[in-house]
This record gives structure tokens, C-alpha cells and sequence, in this order.
């Protein structure tokens, strides 16, 4: 017997999760989502971190990927609450000797910044830009806004473009060496560089080379990155109004404990409560692939080296945040000039960087750890009191440190102590005056927060060569469909992975869809 039962359940209501369910109900299946939290976002969530009033991103603070894919459009997500604003300039970079560097939404404007430093520099920079529309630009959404493509065809396409041969070449190489190839004046190698690691990218990790076009450079200066309106909670309460407003639902504080399968067809689910959910046509799993296959399967129905893989995925490096609510704007040190943007990087250098990796690589921490500041406030008044602000800064860090990832419990006063007067280098005003509340997050946090964060990763697994494209998560699998039937996944494991980009549920829904024989009814 069955307590519910709906033509598609979707588990886990982050915004992938949402985006495949609003997808599967606007084509017209009775769909039901099962979060296994209080209330919806995963990921990008909002909440009164450090005082009443002061309203912080729990995790996503960027909304950049999704700018580029069909899903804003398609779910007509304005209509249902979701106003974006989009910072300009893009981000910043500030320096220990008083610098900064600005990359604007206009590339002319943000190449007249790089002149300051190296015309060279600049002329390389439009060079960038200019390969990005050629080569790039066209082919960026739709590759990711489809399951991945199998390498021979990948490379098939490639051998018959213009550009393919030199694609391939910063493909395979490393972040660091295309910036180190591509400019010389190191203020601009260490801004282009921290803004295209962004997202859990090691620097000089091989196969990662095409980030410096992608992550911080073209496709920021043609799609932009969106601040939710109100906090980033307020795209998945988008997506939840817009899958109830087509007869889908989602029943919070549903923790799913067993995927029903018989016969090799995934039936429905059992959640801690007893309760039986029946799914008619489709299951869509947007949990981590440890939970799903290892948990959540009679192993009988599984191939023991698929459940062997999803108990071996590599998680990246996690991160140590701190949110600080303020009782004024935040004022970097004179001459730095960059008090009214967004998103600012303490790039430091790029020596920095490549010791800060070195030293997460040993399970160490880094005392003068590169990191970001994001003050939303400054564009969203809705997040803080009138005149007054949220802050928060990030850097990356192992989630084992020293070995043992208890050791950040042990150090959680002294962390919350270093990061405060990181911060205050650059921004003074950080004092015991204006600051009214604040919380320093380890990753031990992090993976308590969410199970989708395993390790503190917050993008499930970590964005190795190994685990990317049609590796990710594991070959077998890489469509998002799994050896059973009626069973398929999305969410951040899935290709192309973590950030709000809503692909993967997109692609998971397309591919349901198309398995239904049913076409996607967008506007």
C-alpha cells in the first residue's frame, strides 16, 4: 500500500532538484518533490546567520552559470518573484601594496584598467576575449544545457574546427599556465587567476586550462552573475511557486531511508517515517551518489563495481566563510577604490595562490589564504536594516586538517579571530564598533550542513579531470540515467556539476521527457 503517489518523485528540493521537478509538472506530470529539510534551496539558501534582520547565503553567493542556460526563461521564473540585479562592476581584486584592479561588465572598460598595469597585459586580455567569441562563446550553454558528449565525438568536432586544435591544447592544460602564457605583469596573472579558480578549480591542476575563459572572464562579461533579489533562497521559492502553479508539490521534512525497486524498476520510495511514496513513471534522485547507491539500493540490483566507484568519488578542497552583519557600509583603505563593488578578491599574489594549494594538498591550513568578500547590501537593500550591512568572505581549505577533521571544532575561536583581522586589513572599518554579529564556518560545518556536501564539499565531488564530462559521476551513468529503471539523478554529482546553474536538472528532465516520449512545454 501507498501513502502518495505521483507520476514523478523527485528527491531533494535544491534548486536542481526544483528545476527538474518545475520542468516534469509544466509538461504535465503529477509531480511531488521529497526534501528532507524543514524548507527548500539546498544550496542556495538564506538565512539570520548572526543576528535578526541580518539576511546571509549559506552557501551559493554567485549566481552566475545559471545567466547562461534557458532555465530563467523557460520556467518563467520573473513571473513567480525572482528579480535578479547584476553587479557592474563584475568583481575586483585589491592588493597588500594598495592596488586594486576592476574587471567591468564592458571589456573595453576593464582592458582601460589592465592598461594601468601592462598595456601588453591589455592587448593580451582583449586577445582573450576575442577567442572567447570566436571559439567558445556559441558552444558554452548548449554544452553544458545537454548531457555530456562521449570524448570521440568531443574530439571529432574539434579536429573539424578552426579553432579545435588550440581548444584542445588550453584544455589540457592547467589555469596557471594559461595565465602565466597569456600575461606577463603578475597584479594582472593573480586577478585573472583567482576569479577563473573560482568554483573549487586548483590552479595548477592539468585539464582545467579553459577556466580562464569561462570562469572569471568571458562568459562574466556576456552573461553577468545575478544577486537574488532578497537572498539566494529566493530562486528555489521561485521554482517551488512555479511547480505548484502546474499541480506539483513538495513535502518537507521527508527524509527518504529506501528507493523501492522490483524487477529492476524503481517503484517508489520508504521515508523515516514509514511512509510509502509510489512514482508511476520516473524517480529523480538529486541526492549524492554515496546516499543513493550505497544507501538507499538493495545492493542486488546494482553491479558491485558501480556501488565500489560511488564509495570512492574524490571530494575536492572545502572552505572556511565568515558573515559578519555590520552596522555601517563597509570602507576599504583609501586609494584602493573599490568600496562600491560587489564582489572584491584579496587575490594577494600569485605566489600566494600556489602556496595556499600547496599547503591544503598537505591538510594544512594558510595564514595569508587568498579569499573573497561579497557585500550584496550594497546593491540589495533587502537583505540588512536600513543602513546597515552583510558581509561575508571565503577562501578554500582542506576538510582534513592535520589529518583529522575535528581539528577545526578545536580551533573555531581562533579561526573566527584570524579571519576578522584578514578582513580588516582591507576593509578597517571592521571593528568592535560596527560589528553587530558574526559566524566563522569550517567545513566540518559545511558537511553537517547539507549531506549533498560530503567532506565539505560543496560540490559533492570534487571537479577532477577523473570526474568531469562523461566521467562524472561514473561513466555508466553519465546520462542521468542509472541501471534502474524508471530511476534517474541530478544535482551537483551529475554532469556538469556543482554552482547554481540549474543544468543538471534541466538535462535530467529533457532526458526524462524524451524517454516518455513527452516534449518540454516552455513559454
Amino acid at each position: 500500500m501507498w501513502d502518495g503517489e505521483a507520476d514523478i518523485l523527485v528527491l531533494g528540493a535544491g534548486h536542481n532538484g526544483l528545476t527538474a521537478a518545475a520542468y516534469l509538472a509544466k509538461a504535465g506530470l503529477k509531480t511531488l518533490v521529497l526534501e528532507a529539510k524543514e524548507r527548500v534551496g539546498g544550496g542556495s539558501g538564506t538565512e539570520e546567520l548572526t543576528a535578526p534582520g541580518y539576511l546571509h547565503d549559506t552557501c551559493a553567493s554567485i549566481h552566475g552559470g545559471i545567466q547562461a542556460g534557458p532555465v530563467l526563461k523557460d520556467l518563467e521564473l520573473d513571473r513567480f518573484g525572482l528579480r535578479y540585479i547584476y553587479p557592474d562592476p563584475l568583481y575586483a581584486s585589491v592588493f597588500p601594496d594598495g592596488s586594486s584592479l576592476i574587471t567591468w561588465r564592458s571589456v573595453e572598460r576593464t582592458v582601460k584598467e589592465i592598461e594601468r598595469f601592462s598595456p601588453q597585459d591589455a592587448a593580451a586580455y582583449r586577445r582573450l576575449m576575442e577567442f572567447w567569441e570566436r571559439a567558445i562563446r556559441d558552444g558554452f550553454g548548449r554544452s553544458r544545457y545537454s548531457p555530456p558528449r562521449k570524448p570521440t565525438e568531443i574530439y571529432a568536432r574539434l579536429e573539424n574546427s578552426k579553432f579545435g586544435f588550440e581548444l584542445m591544447r588550453y584544455a589540457a592544460s592547467s589555469p596557471l599556465d594559461v595565465v602565466r602564457e597569456l600575461f606577463t605583469e603578475e597584479h594582472v596573472r593573480a586577478h585573472v587567476l583567482k576569479a577563473s579558480i573560482q568554483g573549487g578549480i586548483v590552479p595548477d591542476q592539468p585539464g582545467s586550462g579553459l577556466q580562464v575563459f569561462t570562469g572569471g572572464t568571458g562568459a562574466r562579461h556576456t552573461f553577468g552573475w545575478g544577486i537574488p533579489e532578497g537572498g539566494a533562497a529566493e530562486l528555489p521559492l521561485a521554482l517551488l511557486r512555479c511547480l505548484r502553479a502546474h499541480g506539483g508539490d513538495v513535502l518537507t521534512a521527508s527524509v527518504v531511508r529506501e528507493i523501492i525497486v522490483e524487477d529492476g524498476t524503481a517503484k517508489g520510495v520508504a521515508i523515516a517515517d514509514g511512509r510509502r511514496f509510489a512514482a508511476h513513471k520516473a524517480l529523480v534522485a538529486g541526492l549524492h551518489v554515496r546516499q543513493i547507491f550505497r544507501e538507499m539500493i538493495d545492493p542486488k540490483w546494482l553491479d558491485p563495481s558501480l556501488v565500489e566507484a560511488m564509495g570512492n568519488v574524490k571530494t575536492g578542497l572545502s572552505e572556511v566563510v565568515l558573515h559578519l552583519a555590520l552596522s555601517e557600509r563597509p570602507r576599504y583603505r583609501p586609494g584602493l577604490g573599490v568600496d562600491d563593488v560587489v564582489h572584491v578578491h584579496a587575490a594577494e599574489s600569485i605566489a600566494d595562490l600556489i602556496a595556499a594549494y600547496a599547503e591544503y594538498r598537505k591538510g594544512n591550513r594558510y595564514p595569508r589564504a587568498p579569499f573573497q568578500i561579497i557585500c550584496h547590501t550594497l546593491l540589495d537593500r533587502k537583505r540588512a536594516p536600513q543602513g546597515h550591512h552583510v558581509l561575508n568572505t571565503g577562501h578554500y581549505a582542506p576538510y582534513a586538517l592535520s589529518g583529522q577533521p575535528e581539528s577545526w571544532s578545536a580551533i573555531k575561536q581562533e579561526l573566527l579571530r584570524h579571519e576578522t583581522e584578514r578582513v580588516r586589513e582591507y576593509i578597517p572599518n571592521v571593528n568592535e564598533k560596527t560589528v553587530v554579529g558574526k559566524l566563522v564556518v569550517t567545513p566540518l560545518d559545511i558537511e553537517a550542513s547539507n549531506a549533498m556536501f560530503f567532506h565539505g564539499d560543496i560540490g559533492g565531488m570534487g571537479h577532477f579531470p577523473s570526474q568531469e564530462g562523461i566521467l562524472r559521476p561514473h561513466p555508466s551513468i553519465a546520462d542521468y540515467r542509472t541501471p534502474i529503471h524508471h530511476l534517474y539523478l541530478t544535482a551537483a554529482c551529475t554532469y556538469p556539476g556543482g554552482s547554481i546553474t540549474g543544468a543538471p536538472g534541466h538535462n535530467c528532465a529533457m532526458t526524462v521527457l524524451g524517454d516518455l516520449g513527452l516534449k518540454p512545454r516552455t513559454q
